[in-house]
């Protein structure tokens, strides 16, 4: 049994084909993948499928989806026992999304009465190392 069959497992959910071979891809990326870039590594994969996975992935808590300036949401595997409360860098040359999952954000100390927060998120853009290394 591999890593991604073990998530689903501890979730308390059965780990299907299409959802084990989408969580496998994000859990071997080195940043948050768009649904055309995850869909590409998929052999018979239909379109449909994969977004229906994502989204179960997302609600399940196993992935969070980050909505870039683009409007293109990329997803990304959620470290086990974390809440989604970190940084994204966003790469303005190549566009690769990354979690920097060192940099924390804390909650507001004051928010409206009745109001739960659930994530918080910080938007950093700028150059990737592999960009910033091939700049002339």
């Amino acid at each position: 049994m591999n890593e991604a069959e073990h998530l689903i497992l501890d979730a308390g959910q059965r780990p299907t084909a299409s959802r084990v071979a989408v969580l496998n891809i994000l859990a071997n990326a080195s940043n948050a993948l768009t649904h055309t870039e995850i869909l590409d590594q998929l052999d018979n994969f239909d379109r449909v499928t994969l977004y229906r996975v994502l989204d179960w992935l997302v609600d399940g808590g196993l992935a969070h989806a980050i909505m870039g300036q683009d409007r293109a949401r990329r997803f990304q595997l959620t470290q086990k026992n974390t809440a989604h409360q970190h940084a994204h860098f966003k790469c303005n040359q190549c566009g690769k999304v990354y979690c920097l999952d060192g940099v924390h954000i804390k909650p507001p100390q004051q928010i409206p009465k009745h109001f739960t927060v659930e994530s918080v998120e910080l938007n950093i853009s700028g150059r990737c190392a592999d960009c910033d290394s091939h700049k002339s």
